[in-house]
């Protein structure tokens, strides 16, 4: 006989024919379906073969309680107390879903537990994306955060209101009482009052004639040099006369380009005395005379600035628009007129126009008592030439960017054109007569001013002869001559420096010899506080000329072999060296900003040596002697037979 109140397990056979208990239903603690093989409780995923072995493990286990629990009830089968133990361990196995200890048990619910926060977790962040999507579309559906605020303040503002109405157009008829100039509009289409107002207006706009008058100086300003208009205002006008409503009595004001005025005024200002004048730099020339000839020296003088009378121009252009707007077309205006200080001062030129840099060189211009003829023309020539080329050159002003040729400068230089002849290095073989001989110390010395004014930027070749004259010991100036050539070699130079270059070129007599000169070249610019551009060279190789296997000769039939050789050239050590400009800030050095390698061919000794050989001249061979005989005497006596 059943018990009542006991749930005995049901059991089925599956396909190897062992007994296993009803399925009991689903639940999330244990295993998951045949459908969803994961389990939540541990994670990991379970086949069906453990699955079915979990199974029949749990069955038997709950088989087995349940045998023993009916074993200790007994016979006491038909009692109300058995019937509720037995009952009640039936539900407890029922109700905890397996038979796990408790301690597991537990744990599932832990998990379970946070499974269910992270849920609600999620489902809360996902519903606050939500509405800031749907906040955010709307925003910008709206036009903007600003937008949407200024229809919220307008709708609260005006709660009901409808929209603006469209404005009025040209068929619309204004049906306010309105009088615009004088002209009355009511019942008047848009395009009718246009055309009336602008006949009216632009006649008034012909008849504008203010003067603006200063003591015995004035002038009439008109439409033209006030660009008077009044397109925008009448449209505005007539659109407010079309959408209003009642009586309106209104205008049209003109407007008139403040610039314009100005401009105007500038000339009116320019004819009141006494206006303030602005500071000026003023290139000026001293003159004077060496052995005779004519020099000149150009230099700077700055003029200060003076205060004066000047127009106060926001006053006029206060005064104007106020007749304007009152319909004064004919006012006679007295302007205001202030002290005024000058625009530039002295001071402010002299920040622009500062000497920078500055170099010189010395030569000769006569010869001595003891030089020869020869000597002292080619002094005089080479002086001829260098005075020629300075007088080319003594004022250039070079904007930044701008580049300056010296053989451009100066053209061709030949005997047609007023050149001499004079000494010129040529091609490291010595020296020979050139037209022109002797500019390229004029170049030379400009090299050397650029580069302590910082330019960087140089078209130049040196000699192929070491040049003495640019500094006083001789190797200091190696690789800082420039030599030119015209058509051939040229000395250019562009002004990288970021401000505009003047550059003065002259000569000047040697207070300390009779017989010499200075060429001088200034480089004036802005004013560069605590800078400073240094330069100096490094010699890397010197080439000595005194190799007797490297000497020249040349035959001359004429001289005897046995004549001592004639040296025909000026031999010089040959020279590799590398330049340097370095740029310092207050005595400290900043950087190197600009290089270059020359190099100068050793010369080797030319000489002219006789070919010709003496020949001896022939010798008589006196006739032999006769020998005395004995006995006779040397000399006959005289008298005697």
């Amino acid at each position: 006989m059943t018990q009542t109140g006991v749930m005995r397990p049901q059991y089925n056979s599956d396909s190897y024919g062992y007994a296993q208990p009803a399925r009991e239903a689903y639940s999330a603690r244990q295993n998951r379906s045949a459908e969803d093989p994961f389990s939540a409780a541990n994670g990991t995923l379970h086949f069906s073969s453990e699955r079915k072995a979990s199974q029949r493990a749990a069955s038997a286990s709950a088989a087995a309680q349940s045998t023993a629990a009916q074993s200790r009830t007994g016979s006491r089968s038909g009692s109300g107390s058995q019937s509720r133990s037995t009952n009640t361990g039936a539900r407890r196995t029922s109700s905890g879903g397996s038979s796990q200890p408790p301690k597991k048990r537990r744990r599932r619910r832990k998990k379970n537990k946070r499974l269910t926060y992270f849920a609600i977790g999620f489902f809360l962040f996902a519903l606050l994306a939500l509405v800031g999507a749907i906040l955010a579309l709307s925003l910008y559906a709206c036009g903007g955060r600003e937008r949407c605020e200024s229809r919220e303040q307008v709708a609260s503002a005006q709660p009901g209101a409808i929209d603006t109405p469209a404005p009025a157009t040209d068929d619309t008829i204004i049906t306010a009482n309105a009088t615009i100039e004088g002209v009355p509009v009511q019942n008047v289409t848009v395009q009718n009052a246009r055309t009336a107002l602008t006949q009216k207006l632009e006649q008034a706009k012909n008849s504008v004639q203010i003067t603006v008058s200063y003591d015995t100086y004035s002038m009439t300003l008109n439409a033209d040099n006030l660009k008077l208009s009044y397109a925008d205002a009448l449209e505005s006008v007539l659109r407010e006369a079309a959408s209003g409503t009642g009586s309106k009595t209104l205008r049209v004001p003109f407007s008139f380009d403040a610039d314009a005025l100005r401009s105007a005024l500038y000339a009116l200002n320019e004819q009141i005395p006494n206006h303030a004048r602005n500071a000026s730099a003023e290139l000026v020339y001293e003159s004077y005379k060496i052995d005779g000839v004519t020099y000149n020296k150009p230099s700077w003088e700055f003029h200060d600035g003076t205060n004066g009378a000047q127009l106060n121009y926001d006053s006029v252009e206060r005064e104007v628009r106020e007749a304007l707007d009152a319909g004064n077309y004919t006012a006679t205006l007295t302007p205001e007129v202030a002290v005024s200080e000058p625009d530039i001062t002295a001071d402010m030129l002299r920040s622009q126009i500062s000497k920078i840099a500055e170099y010189k060189t010395n030569y000769r211009f006569k010869g001595s008592s003891s030089t020869t003829p020869e000597v002292a023309e080619n002094c005089m020539a080479r002086d001829r030439n260098i005075t020629k080329a300075v007088s080319m050159m003594q004022f250039t002003e070079l904007a930044p960017g701008k580049t300056f040729s010296f053989n451009n400068t100066t053209g061709e230089r030949s005997e047609q054109k007023g050149w001499s002849m004079a000494n010129a290095v040529y091609l490291g073989q010595g020296y020979r007569k050139e037209a022109g001989g002797g500019v390229c110390q004029v170049s030379t010395t400009m090299f050397n001013a650029l580069l302590r004014a910082g330019v960087t930027t140089f078209t130049r070749r040196g000699h192929s002869i070491p040049s003495d004259y640019v500094t006083s010991k001789f190797e200091d100036g190696l690789g800082f001559d420039a030599t030119v050539d015209y058509g051939h070699i040229d000395f250019k130079f562009t002004n990288d420096t970021g401000n505009t270059l003047y550059m003065l070129v002259y000569i000047t007599k040697d207070k300390e010899s009779g017989r010499r000169k200075y060429i001088n070249v200034e480089i004036w610019g802005q004013e560069q506080p605590g800078v400073e551009y240094r330069v100096h060279n490094e010699i890397l190789e010197e080439t000595p000329y005194n190799d007797e296997s490297k000497y020249e000769y040349v035959d001359d039939k004429t001289m005897l072999e046995t004549e001592k050789p004639v040296q025909l050239n000026t031999p010089h050590n040959g020279y590799y060296v590398k330049t340097y400009v370095d740029k310092y800030q207050n005595g400290q050095f900043v950087k190197t900003v600009r290089t270059e390698e020359t190099t100068y061919k050793p010369i080797y000794p030319i000489f002219r040596r006789g070919t010709a050989v003496v020949t001896p001249k022939p010798t008589n061979t006196p006739k032999p002697t006769a020998t005395p005989k004995p006995d006779e005497p040397e000399e006959t006596a005289v008298g005697e037979p």
